[in-house]
């Protein structure tokens, strides 16, 4: 029994270590993206029209040891005689032996076309570093003549992100593009692999607010995920807002997994969220039979 857990622990750190080479998806996953839309996209920072501050917390796969969690800090506030907002975002994304810790610092530009509906359309551009880390400890007995093994062990990257968001009070909705430059992941510098890089990630959201009467809000959503060389990735669901207090809701992501959320307000002001993900069809023989928790809260400075 404790020779299956080793074995299957070791193929989990070279599925960990590939997935860094590989078309893999290579950006943290937060599955509440259409409440917290500037952590996908750098021009919807300050759409909101006052600060906010935040943190979420994710463990996915649990009952694996070593499977993925993401921890993020984030913040963002409008500065509105400039119409121009501003954002940042802290994370540290950990799988089986490799890490990434990294940061956004994001902008974006307003221009107004109703006030009365609060039309606007945004545009946003970003800059982001990351740390990619692995600790060999984990893989000697994997892959022990790895030429890794020899390396730090950790690399160090910059790159830049760019975005357009359109908002309404009723409708929102953006496109963006992650990772622009693709620099090379050399941990290895004698190494020639072209797959091990940053690729660059473009993405879209929408959603639709539906006032089903006085203080129930329905918002169907969707978002869409395009990296050159890997399938088309996509999700979607629905939410019902109640006076601003709480919401309930569900989602699909395409081939992938299910999602409930469910979150309170306070005052207007503090919100708590969270979601459960359940995999139907897992990417991996990690996922099967798991599922992923995720916590968020985050506090609006309204007055």
């Amino acid at each position: 029994m404790q020779s299956i857990k080793i074995k299957t622990y070791l193929l989990f750190c070279f599925t960990a270590l590939t997935c860094i080479a590989a078309n893999a998806q290579q950006l943290f996953k937060i599955s509440n993206y259409m409440q917290h839309s500037f952590l996908t996209n750098p021009a919807a920072v300050g759409a909101n029209g006052h600060a906010t501050f935040g943190a979420a917390y994710r463990s996915q796969w649990s009952g694996i040891e070593g499977g993925p969690t993401t921890a993020v800090i984030f913040g963002d506030t409008y500065f509105k005689k400039m119409n121009t907002g501003l954002g940042i975002v802290l994370y540290s994304d950990k799988t089986g032996p490799t890490s990434r810790t990294g940061g956004e610092l994001n902008l974006s530009y307003s221009i107004k076309f109703d006030n009365e509906n609060n039309k606007r359309l945004m545009i946003g551009i970003g800059g982001q570093f990351i740390q990619f880390k692995v600790d060999k400890a984990k893989i000697a007995d994997a892959i022990p003549n790895d030429p890794l093994l020899a390396s730090s062990g950790s690399t160090f990257k910059a790159d830049a992100n760019v975005g357009i968001y359109y908002r309404s009070n009723t409708l929102s909705m953006g496109v963006s593009a992650k990772q622009l430059i693709q620099p090379k992941l050399d941990f290895v510098k004698s190494a020639t692999n072209p797959e091990g890089r940053l690729y660059r990630q473009y993405s879209g959201t929408i959603s639709y607010d539906i006032k089903a009467d006085d203080v129930n809000i329905l918002q169907p959503h969707f978002e869409v995920r395009y990296q050159p060389e890997a399938p088309l990735d996509f999700e979607g669901g629905l939410m019902l807002y109640h006076k601003d207090m709480f919401h309930i809701g569900g989602s699909y992501h395409y081939k992938q997994s299910y999602a409930l959320f469910a979150g309170v307000k306070f005052m207007h002001r503090l919100s708590i969220n969270y979601a459960y993900e359940a995999y139907n069809t897992p990417i991996s023989i990690f996922s099967t039979g798991y599922s992923a928790h995720e916590i968020m809260l985050r506090y609006f400075f309204v007055k």
